[in-house]
Parts: structure tokens; C-alpha cells; sequence
């Protein structure tokens, strides 16, 4: 944070033609003190500084020098840095956000994000550390208590609710719940939070004025309706076994198949012209799903034509500028900033398709693996 004190109780005490022992004696502190505040050696007590304002009938703001212009732009910046690419680059933000929120206290914005990058570098579950979900708890509470945001609020509320949940997860497969206390927390915060109804996206379709304004809040809340619909999908307790991990969700794959068909006929549905946006990356999964379990199921011609449209979509979507705006009739006019979901598509299903996805014996092996896969090089 810019703050020039010293200079400024200079200037202010040389504007009243007072000199450092006179301006001591009127405030009943030494010399020595006026001394070391003016050279920043030292500053005063938080209650002196009403007292030094009142003296010279300025803000304590302005006796503090505190450039507001420079800290904001310096907080945006910050922000910006961090919201364009979280999830991937949450280890390299966290120590610049640690820094930024001993500068700024008082800013919210930046200890939510703090919080964030701390439940990301920390991973997950049971092995979570405990010193940081001491930290990330305490952050919470404070900005639940004292800050009067309701977005901020309410986004601290949901990370802190999942990671509650996450906590108290079963010790054992199939086993009670490690902490159900931790478990009644979260169900408590969730019954503090709004409903969809209650949420920015919906209420601006009501209070929007008429025009484009009344428009790209209706496109938005559309788009972000398609993403929630299939978020909740993928959550389905069918769908929500597709991540290709264990053998337990092989015998779901006719389920998981049907689901990922009707997610991608849903997105085709509303973008006929294939710019999918905010959407795109769940498109991308989907066909990477379909492309698993058809492998699973033995019709590798079917998975070989997912896995070819995924790649494709992942290319395509690497490739397009950060700012595009939507040629579908649903959606025409509204712009998407890539940057907000830029995960490079293209890098994620090479290591999947090529490392983490298990796939069936014979699959790696066809050579038709290997003409797909080359279209991901680089």
C-alpha cells in the first residue's frame, strides 16, 4: 500500500509555519517523535491519527497520503492475474496473495481468492493439511462476519461448505462419515445461502433495462443455466462416476454413455453453430467420456470418432482469440472471454488420453491411437 506519512505531516506542519518542537508541545508528544514520524522511523498510535487529522482539518486519508488510484489499480491487478487462470497457476498466486492481504486488511476481494488458492494448493479430502484448514477457516469466518458483500460472502460460502463436505468424508470406503459434525457445518452454511431464484444472473433478467442491456443478461443467465444443468448432470450418480478411474464405474458405461448424449445434444441444441463459449470445455470432456466408454464396451470405432471430435474441439478452442462473440441464434451478440476457462484444452486431453485414462487392452495399441493423439502435438 503507497502511504507517504512522513512527508506529508512535514508539509501539513510547514503550511501552519509550525516548527517539530512547537507542533510536539500543541500535541503533548517529544520532539523526538515529531522527528521520527516526519523521516518514517516510526508511526503513530491508530488513535492518534483522528487527533493529528482533526490538528490539521484534513482526512486521515489525506494525512496518511494513501493514493487510492495506485492501490486500487495495483488490487485489480492482482485479481486479474490470479481469476485468468486459478486452478492451474493457484501455487504461483499464493504467495503474491498472501503478501497482498497483510498490504490490504480491509479488501475482501483479495482474501476470498486467498481462501480459494489456499483450498486449491492444499488439495482435497481427508489428507488436507490441518494448519491450512485452521487458516482457511478463519478466513472464512471473518469475511462472514464482517464483510458486506453478499457475492464475496456467498463465494466463500460454497468453497467453505465443499471443503467441509471433504473433510468429512468416510475413513473407509463404504464406511459412516469420519466427521459428521463437519458435515452438519456444511448443510448449515447451505441453508444460509440463496436460491437460483435469488441469484445475479437471474435477477438481472428482471431489473435489466430494455434493449441489449435486458438481452445479454437474459443470454447470460441462458448460458449459465446450460452450464449449471450440465454440472448437475455430471454430479448424477451415474454421470458422476465417469472420470475414468477404477473398474467399479466400467460396469456403468451404457449410463454414463446415455448421459454424455444427452449433454452434447443439449449444447447442440442451443449452439447449432458450434461456439459453445462458457460450455465449450464440458462439450470437450463429454466426448472424451464417449470415446472411453465406448472403448470400454469394445466398439473402438465409436470411441476413435469421439476421441477424433474432442481433439478437435480442444484444438479449436486453444486456437480461438481470447474474445469471441456467439454467431448462435440463442446466443448471437453476447462476447466470451475465453480467459476466465482457458485451461489449454489441447495440453489437458493429451495427459488424459495419453497417461491417466486407463484404457482397455489392444486400444493404445491400434495405430489408429497414435493418428488421433498426433493431432494434440505441440
Amino acid at each position: 500500500m503507497t502511504i507517504r506519512f512522513g512527508e506529508t505531516l512535514r508539509n501539513l506542519r510547514k503550511e501552519k509555519g509550525l516548527t517539530q518542537e512547537s507542533l510536539a508541545q500543541q500535541l503533548n508528544v517529544s520532539f523526538q517523535t515529531i522527528s521520527n514520524w516526519e523521516r518514517d522511523e516510526s508511526w503513530p498510535d491508530l488513535s492518534m491519527l483522528p487527533v493529528l487529522a482533526g490538528f490539521f482539518g484534513v482526512s486521515v486519508d489525506a494525512l496518511l497520503a494513501v493514493d487510492r488510484a495506485a492501490n486500487e489499480q495495483r488490487v485489480q491487478d492482482i485479481i486479474d492475474a490470479y481469476d485468468a487462470h486459478k486452478p492451474n497457476t493457484a501455487k504461483e498466486h499464493l504467495p503474491v496473495l498472501k503478501q497482498a492481504v497483510g498490504e490490504f486488511p480491509l479488501d475482501f476481494r483479495l482474501w476470498v481468492r486467498y481462501m480459494e488458492a489456499l483450498l486449491y494448493c492444499g488439495g482435497g479430502g481427508l489428507a488436507f493439511p490441518q494448519k491450512t484448514s485452521d487458516e482457511v477457516r478463519a478466513i472464512y469466518e471473518n469475511i462472514d462476519a464482517h464483510c458486506t458483500n453478499d457475492r464475496i460472502r456467498m463465494w466463500a460460502k460454497r468453497l467453505f461448505s465443499m471443503h467441509l463436505h471433504s473433510l468429512a468424508q468416510p475413513l473407509e470406503p463404504g464406511g459412516p462419515l469420519g466427521r459428521p459434525e463437519l458435515q452438519e457445518e456444511a448443510e448449515r452454511i447451505l441453508s444460509e445461502m440463496p436460491d437460483l431464484r435469488a441469484c445475479r444472473e437471474h435477477v438481472a433478467t428482471m431489473v435489466s433495462l430494455p434493449g441489449e442491456d435486458h438481452l445479454r443478461a437474459v443470454q447470460s443467465e441462458l448460458a449459465s443455466l446450460l452450464w449449471m444443468t450440465a454440472h448437475a448432470m455430471n454430479h448424477h450418480d451415474l454421470y458422476g462416476k465417469a472420470f475414468p478411474g477404477s473398474e467399479d464405474t466400467f460396469q456403468y458405461a451404457n449410463e454414463i454413455l446415455y448421459a454424455a448424449d444427452v449433454e452434447l445434444r443439449m449444447f447442440e441444441l442451443f449452439y447449432p453453430d458450434g461456439d459453445y463459449g462458457k460450455n465449450t470445455f464440458l462439450v470437450i470432456y463429454s466426448y472424451g467420456y464417449q470415446a472411453f466408454y465406448n472403448a470400454i464396451l469394445g466398439d473402438f470405432d465409436a470411441a476413435f470418432a469421439a476421441m477424433g471430435r474432442c481433439i478437435a474441439q480442444a484444438v479449436a478452442f486453444d486456437a480461438l482469440p481470447r474474445v469471441t462473440t456467439h454467431t448462435s441464434p440463442m446466443f448471437k451478440g453476447l462476447t466470451y472471454d475465453k480467459i476466465t476457462q482457458d485451461r489449454g484444452m489441447a495440453a489437458r486431453m493429451r495427459e488424459l488420453f495419453g497417461e491417466r485414462y486407463p484404457w482397455p487392452a489392444g486400444f493404445k495399441e491400434d495405430a489408429r491411437f497414435g493418428d488421433v493423439m498426433g493431432r494434440l502435438a505441440g
